[in-house]
């Protein structure tokens, strides 16, 4: 391994295991599993029951509003898949912990998308299995979001590969911190992006709200601060690479 890579590697551990980082790291994650949870029940009530659509027959659920509850549907999924995270954490199930990162990822996507457009929301929620396949597979979407999405965020925890050693007990692997840190980093951006699909459906009040009850914002801010892992600028998917890079042309 080069030493620019290990001075990068010392870097990242020290930033990683700085205790109020890791405090930090910790309680933005469980505040944004909380949030996205309380704020899809309150949009999934508020989309059943207000709006138009099932007055004009556009819904074929007969909800108020398509676009609402296929928001709410997303965040609902975003909370579950944040709180399995952490608890597959918590048990050092690393493997498990990414293959739901791995979906989180895809969630991330999809809000994006709603916050570009609400009408997205509705024809996502209203799409059959064709549908989805053509237009709201992961690869599509970052095509749709040009550069603001990396592929490599995609394979944490992807399909059962020899790739996948270092994230198994007596292998080589990795300090956890990455992958708090990465839950850290798509769950904010999945909040973030569903706070500005709420307001686009008028419904800032329900996430405003979900967020207030958690102290997410402060937690946000607070994570933002005190974890310079955001100042590393190579990833935990980025050294497995090079170290693979590395083995392969026979480098130490």
């Amino acid at each position: 391994m080069t030493t620019d890579r290990s001075e990068w590697q010392a870097m990242a551990q020290a930033a990683g295991m700085d205790d109020d980082a890791t405090e930090s790291r910790r309680q933005v994650c469980l505040a944004v599993a909380t949030t996205l949870a309380n704020a899809g029940d309150s949009l999934w009530v508020g989309g059943s029951i207000i709006g138009g659509d099932r007055v004009s027959g556009a819904s074929p659920f007969r909800f108020g509003s398509d676009a609402v509850v296929g928001l709410a549907t997303v965040t609902q999924i975003g909370g579950e898949l944040c709180s399995g995270t952490i608890s597959l954490l918590d048990l050092d199930n690393r493997y498990a912990a990414m293959a739901l990162l791995r979906q989180l990822v895809e969630v991330e996507y999809l809000a994006w998308a709603f916050a570009e457009d609400n009408e997205e929301a509705a024809q996502w929620l209203r799409a059959d299995k064709e549908a989805r396949r053509r237009m709201w597979q992961p690869r599509h979407l970052r095509e749709r979001s040009g550069d603001r999405f990396r592929g490599k965020d995609y394979q944490l925890g992807g399909h059962p590969t020899p790739e996948g050693r270092p994230l198994l007990p007596d292998h080589e692997r990795m300090s956890s911190f990455w992958w708090w840190y990465e839950l850290a980093v798509h769950g904010v951006s999945v909040w973030e992006y569903v706070t500005v699909a709420a307001a686009l459906a008028g419904y800032s009040t329900h996430t405003d709200s979900a967020a207030r009850a958690s102290g997410l914002n402060d937690k946000i801010a607070r994570w933002r601060q005190t974890d310079h892992l955001k100042d590393i600028t190579i990833g935990p998917m980025d050294l497995a690479d090079a170290e693979r890079a590395d083995k392969e042309r026979g480098g130490s």
